[in-house]
């Protein structure tokens, strides 16, 4: 009985060991379980800052931002003043395009400003004529984005004689949860100086981006925030650049990466506002067409009316008969053409021109009074 007890006993001691030897094993390999979690964690989030970091040094390696002239070194340039006005370029009507998600990427932004057809802005810094090219340029500082709108002399078409005219810059506020976009005119810009137009969007920050609440307001600058995209540096310094196709719709000449519809194109176009280009005043010389003042004799021969004195040798000039009234030519007044200014139907009054050549007026059937 003693016995069986002990057996027993030593039984029971053996399971025992056998159970904490069992736990012991479990919780080791538990253990070498977490600590590969572990291992495998950091590794990851290394591979992921390792490809971060080698995108944005790809992007740094591809883009190379031309750097700007001192306004004094392009205008000995291109030999005149730079002249530069905040209502040349609607930079309030672009910020709200942005704001609204009317324009996606860079790409669409420059094919805005600058397709042919109609203008959505009036920069002439170089005073040719014609509009110069607006270039979208953008420029990473840190974590932030933004992009310089550069025009380049259309006389010229020379994009290291660009001119900077507005920024718009984006800025991180963690803090306040918010990207801030901030637009400003540039120095070069007279009485833009003071004008700043900005937008706050909500958004929430990401080791790997921002996500904007609203997406599809905030699409172009939940583009520019995307890391894992290279860097936009335009390549175009003239309209030419661009193609309109047979449907209307705009994009580079052999880029179909970006591209605007007709339609799209148009509702942007009329959403900003740009100013009027200005027309030179035409004078109009003034010419007093009065009938002059005549002597009327023979009133006993009034028969057919009255015939006037001939005495000047006005033949023609003025007749008074039957039928009354005062008919000033078939042509009224005519200003313009080869004659310069023509009253009546036949050479009437004629100033300047093939008609007068000296300028002078002269009479020929010019007015009528009568049949």
């Amino acid at each position: 009985m003693v016995l069986l007890l002990a057996c027993d006993s030593a039984a029971e001691g053996n399971g025992k060991v056998e159970a904490k030897a069992d736990v012991k094993a479990d919780a080791k390999a538990d253990i070498n379980l977490d600590a590969k979690a572990v291992a495998d964690a950091a590794a990851k989030a290394q591979a992921d800052a390792d490809a971060k970091a080698k995108l944005a040094a790809d992007a740094a390696a591809q883009v190379t931002v031309p750097p700007l002239k001192a306004v004094a070194d392009v205008e000995a340039a291109i030999g005149t003043k730079v002249a530069l006005k905040p209502a040349d370029l609607d930079l309030k009507g672009v910020v709200d395009l942005l704001a609204k998600g009317e324009i996606k990427t860079a790409a669409e932004l420059e094919l805005f400003l600058n397709a042919p057809g109609a203008a959505a802005h009036r920069v002439d810094f170089d005073a040719d004529g014609k509009l110069d090219y607006l270039q979208v340029v953008e420029i990473r500082a840190g974590a932030n984005v933004d992009f310089e709108l550069r025009a380049v002399p259309s006389s010229k078409l020379d994009a290291s004689l660009a001119v900077l005219v507005a920024t718009i810059g984006t800025l991180r506020a963690e803090a306040e949860g918010a990207l801030k976009v901030v637009a400003s005119y540039s120095a070069a810009v007279e009485g833009g100086a003071d004008l700043k137009f900005e937008r706050d969007f909500k958004a929430d920050f990401k080791a790997d981006g921002v996500v904007l609440a609203d997406a599809g307001a905030g699409a172009f600058f939940g583009w520019a925030l995307d890391v894992k995209r290279p860097a936009y540096v335009s390549a175009h310094v003239s309209p030419v650049d661009i193609q309109i196709g047979a449907d209307g719709a705009a994009q580079f000449a052999g880029d179909v990466s970006a591209s605007l519809a007709a339609a799209h194109l148009a509702a942007l176009r009329a959403a900003v506002k740009v100013e009027a280009l200005a027309l030179a005043a035409v004078d109009v010389p003034k010419i007093d067409v009065t009938p002059p003042k005549v002597d009327v004799k023979g009133v006993a021969k009034a028969k057919g009316g009255i015939d006037l004195d001939h005495s000047a040798k006005a033949e023609s000039s003025v007749k008074v008969g039957s039928g009354g009234g005062v008919n000033v030519g078939s042509g009224g007044i005519k200003v313009g053409g080869s004659a310069g200014i023509s009253v009546g139907g036949g050479a009437g009054v004629s100033v300047g021109g093939g008609g007068g050549g000296s300028g002078k007026a002269k009479a020929g059937a010019g007015f009528k009074i009568g049949k």
